[in-house]
């Protein structure tokens, strides 16, 4: 089937450390069905971020191509997420005076303008701003300020930054594979618009998405984000352990996590005793591994990664705003036992994160083979797509496609109200 340009398209690209994975979906009088998937192992990126260009651009041409040939629609441009070990974030808080004693919008945006009026490293450029609450003559956790009246707006908010040259790196890519970059989102913003649903973001949730290089946190509580950050150790790690544990090169390391990986200390135990052999080819042989081993060396990892998540949560004073607990998505959290051992650890409810359809978006019928947490990010940015789509376009001025991209970030803020 020849690949045509279709007005109604969205896609979106999830580029990983260990895979690129395109989705392509159709708008059609309101309703948004996901028509195609490309999937292939990232060969370019380190911790989220690009170590080699060309093995990235063909990684990312490979994906689109199995996705254009499911759906039979040209991708030429799309929503692309980011993260890696650059990424960081902080609150800020503006405050100004009220000219008419009646909030207005220009008071807000004038707020939020001081709000993020903070010095920020040379080699940083912002990603998002994200308002969190307002403050009118005091009154705590306005939501909505707009119409209120008062002398005094403040204004906290979530301010995202990454490095430049690692953004420019992405879009560049993007580019050489064919693709303009419409928005760049930061993947735990992707994730949860997957994953948590209306009453965990009210109430109050953690979001853990475990990818191969990174892990991206992020905690919501009335519908805002009040914490991001990016952990840099995740399911790579399991892998790369195993692989110097043993002596055997990674991809069979990855095999044995996959089939007999467990955290589980019970399942471990039942393991003692148990060998497999790996072969390793006519020039390595056979490599003889016990798989209570394999489970020793992967709990104590797992551990290490909840410890220092734990550590987050006390010195960050976390605890208060997840009465509903942690959502563990991405593919490191499929790892035997990983759940069980987070809700024993954290001492708070702990669930997997799966793609689903909520009432804030239109995206229904999502394919079986989404519903995993390994696609929670490429569903999670076709949901971004959808809500910002009509309202923000590509411009079509001069300026670079970073640019572009920056300055529609940048943007975002005035959805919120």
């Amino acid at each position: 089937m020849k690949n045509k340009l279709f007005k109604g398209s969205i896609s979106a690209i999830d580029v990983g450390t260990t895979k690129i994975c395109v989705l392509v979906a159709v708008q059609d009088h309101g309703s948004i069905e996901i028509v195609g998937m490309g999937s292939y192992p990232s060969y370019g990126l380190k911790k989220g971020v690009v170590v080699n260009i060309s093995n990235t651009v063909e990684s990312i041409r490979t994906a689109i191509k199995e996705a254009e040939a499911v759906s039979g629609i040209r991708v030429n441009s799309a929503c692309v997420g980011i993260s890696g070990g650059h990424i960081s974030s902080f609150n800020s808080t503006g405050v100004v005076a009220i000219k008419g004693h009646e909030v207005t919008q220009w008071d807000i945006d004038r707020v939020i303008e001081a709000a993020k009026a903070v010095p920020i490293p040379k080699d940083q450029e912002i990603l998002h701003i994200l308002p969190q609450y307002f403050r009118v003559d005091g009154q705590e956790n306005v939501l909505d300020s707009l119409g209120m009246y008062g002398v005094r707006l403040e204004a906290q908010v979530h301010i995202v930054t990454g490095a430049i040259a690692s953004a420019q790196n992405i879009v560049k890519c993007c580019e050489l594979a064919g693709i303009s970059v419409t928005d760049m989102v930061l993947e735990q913003l992707a994730s949860g618009d997957a994953v948590l649903t209306p009453f965990e973001r009210e109430m109050g949730v953690g979001i853990l998405d475990i990818g191969g290089g990174t892990s991206d946190f992020a905690v919501y509580k009335d519908r805002r984000i009040r914490y991001s950050k990016v952990l840099p150790i995740a399911g790579n790690h399991f892998t790369n352990d195993l692989a110097i544990g043993f002596g055997i090169p990674t991809k069979y390391a990855e095999d044995l996590k996959r089939r007999y990986g467990t955290v589980l200390l019970s399942k471990i135990l039942e393991l003692e005793g148990h060998f497999i052999d790996v072969d390793l080819g006519y020039a390595g042989g056979i490599k003889k591994v016990e798989l209570n081993a394999v489970g020793e060396i992967l709990r104590f990892r797992a551990h290490e990664i909840l410890d220092i998540f734990l550590d987050e949560m006390v010195a960050s004073r976390l605890s208060p705003m997840m009465p509903s607990g942690l959502v563990l998505t991405g593919g490191g959290c499929l790892l035997g036992g990983f759940r069980e051992l987070a809700q024993e650890k954290l001492d708070i409810p702990v669930r997997i994160g799966l793609p689903q359809s909520f009432d804030q978006n239109s995206l229904g019928n999502i394919p079986d083979m989404l519903k995993s947490p390994v696609y929670s990010t490429a569903y999670g940015l076709l949901v971004y797509t959808t809500g910002q789509r009509e309202k923000y376009e590509v411009s079509s001025s001069d300026e670079s496609a970073l640019g572009r991209v920056f300055k529609k970030m940048r943007s975002w803020i005035y959805d919120l109200f």
